[in-house]
């Protein structure tokens, strides 16, 4: 039978643990269901629909009976995803509001470069936080790879290894390129250079993806005592406020600066009153705002459960 007929090719939705329990008596059910016949679009999306159910259920993130130290760490676990996504749309960020302290007048500057500040200080101490988090994470990681976990991790940190190393040299060469370029090259004036930065900014993004990969597989398999999910769980709050403060600083911003200069948010004529509702920050707000929401439920998961462990 091909790949594409055989329902049991369906089982890669659940999650191991459950396919080795019930994936024979779950393809003996779908086998009665299509009594031969291939399976249908619907049958399929169908049973992912379940399978990711399940593996939301295995990970404790559904909040359906789930051991307290299964749910601080899945909760915790979703708060690290949350903020690893924040960081392109930081990028993104950090690149509209370049020189915008040249462009603002001196009664909209203040507003503006306080949460421009704000966005900077609430990256390193969310930066603070995590590196926190992956050290109180140290001694039962050590303890994994010397009981021979590191073969379940090895591919996820080849990968995250080799991009770090692409994304190190590829930084150092736009720099270098955007060292002998204009203001207005750097800006759009230059088509290759433009490319290349958008490149180097998916290049960035791919390697973040990669780490996030590396220690969420991880976290996952270690064994954490009590007193370490407590922490973990405790950090986890921190982070989802970072993510939280950071989208409201970069909202702060965006108004600071549709009062003062609201043409540098277009990109247009200096004294003129273009729409300051552009594609680019509603794409950035909107990007940080679904983090916030996700960095919230993980948090609240994670202390909920913290308490009863």
């Amino acid at each position: 039978m091909s790949r594409d007929r055989d329902p049991a090719a369906l089982l890669r939705w659940y999650p191991s643990t459950w396919r080795d329990r019930y994936g024979a008596e779950l393809v003996a059910l779908m086998e009665d269901d299509l009594d031969g016949r291939s399976p249908t679009l619907r049958f399929r999306v169908s049973m992912a629909a379940s399978g990711m159910r399940q593996r939301a259920h295995s990970a404790g993130l559904d909040g359906k009976g789930a051991r307290s130290e299964t749910a601080v760490r899945s909760g915790a676990l979703v708060v690290l995803a949350s903020w690893s996504a924040l960081l392109p749309g930081g990028a993104a960020f950090a690149k509209a509001s370049e020189h915008f302290d040249v462009a603002i007048p001196a009664s909209g500057h203040g507003p503006a470069v306080m949460a421009y500040q704000a966005v900077n200080f609430l990256a390193l101490t969310g930066a603070l936080l995590v590196f926190v988090g992956v050290a109180v994470a140290c001694p039962a990681t050590i303890r994994f790879i010397r009981c021979g976990g590191w073969s379940t991790v090895r591919t996820p940190s080849t990968v995250a290894a080799v991009l770090t190393g692409a994304a190190g040299l590829a930084t150092i060469g736009v720099g270098l390129w955007a060292h002998h370029l204009t203001v207005h090259q750097r800006n759009g004036g230059s088509v290759l250079y433009g490319v290349a930065y958008v490149g180097w900014a998916f290049l960035l993004a791919g390697t973040l993806v990669a780490w996030t990969w590396t220690g969420l597989a991880l976290a996952r398999r270690i064994d954490l005592d009590r007193n370490s999910l407590r922490i973990e769980a405790r950090l986890a709050v921190a982070v989802a406020a970072i993510v939280g403060l950071t989208s409201v600083a970069v909202g702060v911003w965006w108004l600071a600066m549709a009062r003062g200069a609201p043409w540098f948010l277009t990109g247009a004529r200096p004294g003129t009153r273009p729409s300051v509702v552009t594609v680019q920050l509603v794409s950035i707000e909107g990007w940080m705002v679904a983090a916030t929401a996700v960095a919230l439920y993980g948090a609240t998961r994670a202390i909920r459960s913290a308490r009863t462990t």
